[in-house]
């Protein structure tokens, strides 16, 4: 009975410890694959695609150049006696900035009125002469020849006392003087610059492939780094040729420059406008992935990843206009890219629509 007993015992002992370790053994697996899941699962966020109005441009620099610009020299040789301009400063049309030596033309040009004088009075005796047929009409002639060749002789020593008198030819800002007064100046010395820069032009060259599509009367945004927002400008003059060393097409805007912001020399950036804009698929850039294949993009398409080959178009800075393997309605993955797999379990973690 004793021994009965204890088999009894042993048995029930053994039966509990067998129930025990499958009931420990399935807890523990359940444990594991919750671990493998959780481990394997890939936090993402999504956005669903839809179609949006782009307006292509094509970034590019352009170069402030002055509406009008001149380095003024004198035509005629001869001391400076008068500089009537400051440096830096705005003058008019018709200023008069240097005065060149020129007694000797003055004194010429009081003689030549001394002349003109008697050859009038001649010429008018001798008219009168002629009337009353007291005279030949050749000799009249000639007084009339000495007269005419009177009125020459002033016209040329005017002109060579104008000459010595540099005016500005237009309105503009004068730069610094090139000479100092008592120098004897020729034809070829530097005077100094002037410079008109309102309204300003701004030049820019675009790729040979935009040439059938901007051209006159295309618009374009610039702007000048930290001096303004963008501005608009209308292209009123294009280059006739393509140059061959840069395969590019050069092109010229006129703005106006009222607050003289825009200095000739510096350069501003442009936004030429390629199309009237068009409804596209744009994603961002960080969302696609090179591969020696091609481009591709994971979406997320029932409950599963799925990779896609796509065919790009038009970039920006952080987005790119996605042409083919992309539809609206899907949802693209934007995160966590390098982690995931056709076979990975994914969360959306934030969906953009």
């Amino acid at each position: 009975m004793k021994v009965k007993s204890i088999i009894i015992a042993v048995l029930a002992l053994v039966f509990g410890g067998a129930v025990l370790y499958r009931i420990v053994g399935a807890a523990t697996a359940a444990q594991h694959k919750g671990t493998a899941y959780a481990r394997s699962a890939v936090s993402v966020n999504l956005q669903v695609m839809k179609p949006e109005h782009f307006t292509e441009t094509l970034p590019v620099i352009g170069s402030v150049e002055a509406n009008e610009v001149i380095v003024l020299k004198s035509e005629v040789s001869g001391k400076i006696t008068g500089i009537h301009f400051s440096e830096g400063t705005v003058v008019t049309k018709g200023t008069l900035l240097i005065k060149v030596y020129d007694d000797d033309l003055q004194a010429q040009l009081l003689k030549a009125r001394a002349n003109l004088k008697l050859a009038e009075e001649v010429e008018a005796r001798q008219r009168q002469l002629l009337d009353k047929e007291a005279i030949s009409r050749q000799e009249y002639d000639v007084a009339y020849a000495n007269l005419q060749s009177a009125q020459a002789d002033i016209a040329l020593l005017e002109s060579q006392i104008s000459k010595t008198e540099i005016t500005a030819p237009f309105d503009g800002k004068i730069g610094f003087r090139k000479v100092s007064p008592g120098e004897y100046i020729t034809p070829g010395t530097d005077i100094a610059s002037l410079v008109s820069d309102n309204p300003a032009k701004i030049q820019f060259s675009v790729p040979e492939k935009y040439a059938g599509v901007v051209g006159k009367n295309s618009v374009i945004r610039y702007s000048l780094e930290g001096m303004f927002n963008e501005r608009t400008a209308t292209v009123y003059a294009v280059e006739p040729t393509i140059d061959v060393s840069t395969r590019t097409l050069q092109m010229k805007v006129l703005t106006p420059n009222d607050d003289h912001a825009l200095t000739p020399g510096a350069f501003v950036r442009i936004n030429v406008q390629i199309n009237a804009g068009k409804n596209v698929l744009m994603i961002p850039s960080d969302a696609i992935l090179s591969e020696s294949t091609g481009q591709k993009i994971y979406i997320y398409r029932a409950g599963k990843v799925e990779p896609v080959v796509v065919k790009t178009g038009t970039r920006t800075n952080d987005r790119v206009e996605i042409l083919s393997g992309l539809h609206p309605g899907d949802s693209l993955i934007t995160t966590g890219l390098m982690q995931i797999t056709p076979r990975s379990i994914i969360i959306p973690a934030k969906i953009v629509e």
